[in-house]
């Protein structure tokens, strides 16, 4: 994945040194030639000049390099030389008046010459030292270019990252945001070109919540309207059944009697899901998972009593974590409920929780007759069932309970037992506030904390 601002800041960088050579190269050439035109002009002054001097001993400077020193040449009419002076070269009379370049001794040289009636003035000079003034002033212009740039490149690498941040905090907001999450994306910090974007999404995610709103609101209430008519017809089957019925009626009145009651209990399910949804802006809270977890039990107490299951609860006294108490109610509740349906008559459940520094762990243990292993996948799907047609259910409950899990970030986990029959169903809930105890209690007969 291509990083913007990798992107950006390598091309600002291209950028900066294409414009640092550039004005480098562009300086060198303006100075060249403002230094040789310069030097041309001295030149030609000193060979006006000289007629009036040559007859005089002058002194060179002595802190004057020798690559730097002219060389003066005056000639009378007849080209007997009256004066010489600089540097030893072998430099020949031009021919020609005015500025001339000349090869001499494996050197360039300009030379300007000039006449007047009595003399002939040759004047020269190395190009080499044309060429130190010249690469020096270049560098003079292109040295705080060059320094410029990574001084440019810290500026822009702090201006992008500043612009930038803002996506970051976006991508961050968005990245953290729930599924049912109703606030709009903020705009502090979004670059102005990305605001438009920011708007449309806000414009989504309203039309979103509202058409899950309109989704929940129609659940709720097509839940609501089929309890009564599925009540009344529930009342009707069992004052049928009250009645002698021959043999193959009592059998219709039977099946009739059953699928009403799987049709209530969907009823109730979407009613749990309506209601679960409508929980999703509940505040986190401490929650006791030793008491939740007898309660649950306790709820169960008929179904366990009638059919003689052994019931057991591992709890670490004063166990508790932070999260939604209604969504863990309704994780635990789901598996509880499943492991009393579906533990055969004299059967055991062990319910057992234990804490780390990380997470509390709630198990579900049952000796029923397990999951297909190829339906392990799909058992947390909507409306599939992978217990015995037989049975009573409607696959809703454990994608319900998944749905208020995922939620909180608690993790479920269900699996056969590998030393006997049934499933060990495990809760993972993420530890933020938790108070452990030592001390865990063994439930026997009495109802708070275990039953038979």
């Amino acid at each position: 994945m291509t990083s913007l601002r990798q992107t950006v800041m390598l091309y600002v960088t291209v950028l900066l040194v294409i414009v640092g050579v550039t004005a480098a190269a562009t300086s060198s050439v303006f100075v060249r030639y403002e230094v040789n035109r310069f030097q041309d002009t001295a030149l030609q002054e000193v060979a006006l000049n000289a007629g009036l001097i040559y007859r005089h001993e002058i002194q060179p400077r002595i802190d004057a390099d020798v690559e730097d020193r002219l060389v003066v040449q005056i000639w009378d009419h007849a080209g007997r030389v009256l004066h010489r002076s600089g540097p030893p070269a072998d430099l020949p009379q031009q021919a020609r008046l005015g500025y001339n370049d000349v090869t001499a001794g494996g050197e360039n040289w300009r030379v300007f010459r000039a006449n007047d009636p009595q003399h002939a003035v040759q004047i020269s000079q190395r190009w080499s030292a044309r060429e130190d003034v010249a690469a020096y002033a270049a560098a003079g212009a292109a040295v705080p270019l060059l320094a410029a740039i990574p001084l440019a490149w810290l500026l822009i690498a702090w201006a992008v990252k500043r612009v930038l941040t803002g996506l970051g905090e976006l991508s961050i907001d968005i990245g953290q945001r729930s599924l049912d999450a109703k606030d709009a994306l903020g705009l502090a910090g979004v670059p102005s070109e990305i605001a438009p974007l920011v708007g449309a999404m806000n414009a989504l995610i309203e039309r979103h919540q509202h058409a899950l709103d309109l989704q929940r609101r129609f659940v709720s209430d097509a839940a609501h309207e089929l309890r009564t008519p599925l009540a009344a017809l529930q009342i009707q089957i069992d004052n049928l059944g009250a009645r002698e019925l021959a043999g193959t009626e009592r059998g219709m009145a039977a099946d009739l009697l059953a699928g009403i009651r799987r049709a209530a209990h969907t009823a109730n399910q979407l009613l749990t899901m309506a209601r679960a949804d409508a929980l999703l802006e509940s505040r986190s809270e401490i929650v006791d998972v030793g008491a939740l977890l007898r309660l649950l039990v306790a709820g169960s107490a008929p179904v366990i009593e009638a059919k003689a299951i052994t019931t057991t609860i591992d709890v670490a006294d004063h166990s508790r974590v932070m999260t939604r108490a209604a969504d863990l109610q309704l994780v635990l509740s789901n598996l509880i409920d499943n492991a009393v349906r579906y533990t055969q008559a004299g059967g055991e459940i062990i319910v057992r929780a234990s804490s780390t520094i990380e997470a509390t762990v709630i198990a579900v243990i049952d000796d029923g007759p397990g999951i297909p292993v190829e339906a392990l996948p799909k058992i947390f799907d909507r409306f599939f069932r992978a217990a015995p047609q037989d049975s009573e259910g409607t696959g809703l409950g454990l994608s319900i309970a998944k749905a208020a899990a995922d939620r909180n970030g608690i993790a479920i986990r269900i699996a056969n037992r590998p030393d006997a029959s049934g499933l060990t169903a495990t809760v993972t809930v993420p530890i933020t506030e938790v108070s452990t105890g030592v001390a865990p209690t063994r439930s026997g007969a009495a109802p708070a904390d275990g039953l038979k």
